[in-house]
This record gives C-alpha cells, sequence and structure tokens, in this order.
C-alpha cells in the first residue's frame, strides 16, 4: 500500500493563525514564563531590576508585521546597563539574552 502525503499551504489560513488570538494566548504565556525565569535570575542588589522584569503584548510583529508578538521588558533605569555592563560594572549579566534562549527552546 503506497500512501503519500501532500500538502498545500494556504497562505491566508496561516496569516490568519499567525494574528489569531489563540496564538496571542500562547505567546503572552511564554513571554510570561520567560519574565518569570528573567527575574529568578536577575542580580539583586536593590531587586529593583528584578521587580521591574515583566511580559507585555507587543501587538502585530516579526519581518512583516503579520504575526502577534509578546516582549519580555526589563524596564528598570538601570536595565540596560545590568544586560551589557558599562565602565563601572564590567560585568554584563545577559539576563534577557540568557532568557531568549530558555524561550525559543520551549
Amino acid at each position: 500500500m503506497n500512501r503519500s502525503v501532500h500538502f498545500e499551504p494556504n497562505p491566508a489560513g496561516i496569516a490568519a493563525l499567525l494574528r489569531s488570538e489563540e496564538m496571542r494566548e500562547f505567546v503572552m504565556s511564554r513571554a510570561r514564563a520567560g519574565a518569570q525565569f528573567a527575574a529568578r535570575i536577575a542580580p539583586r542588589r536593590t531587586g529593583e531590576y528584578a521587580a521591574a522584569i515583566h511580559a507585555e503584548d507587543g501587538g502585530l510583529g516579526g519581518a512583516h508585521g503579520d504575526r502577534v508578538m509578546g516582549l519580555i521588558v526589563a524596564s528598570a533605569p538601570h536595565s540596560a546597563v545590568v544586560e551589557w555592563g558599562n565602565v563601572h560594572q564590567d560585568h554584563p549579566y545577559h539576563v534577557l539574552g540568557q532568557t531568549l534562549g530558555i524561550v525559543q527552546a520551549g
């Protein structure tokens, strides 16, 4: 018995899926989990940086602006210094960089 499967992509259907409420819920659940992970691994001199990490709905994004997007945001004033370091802090923590790897891995 020789069976084969044929798949013909439906661009309109795929586009609708990428913008659907179900996809938004999935993406935001991953963003919230990523924000929780980032807050757990964040350095804690004062706790301000870790407390300012959160997930946001990024609206539509991607290369063509055609899919839902979730953001993991570090909004403390010194977030860039924690992530990349500066002349006063030569040890960058790369909290969001590490988090991206975890979120992408699932």
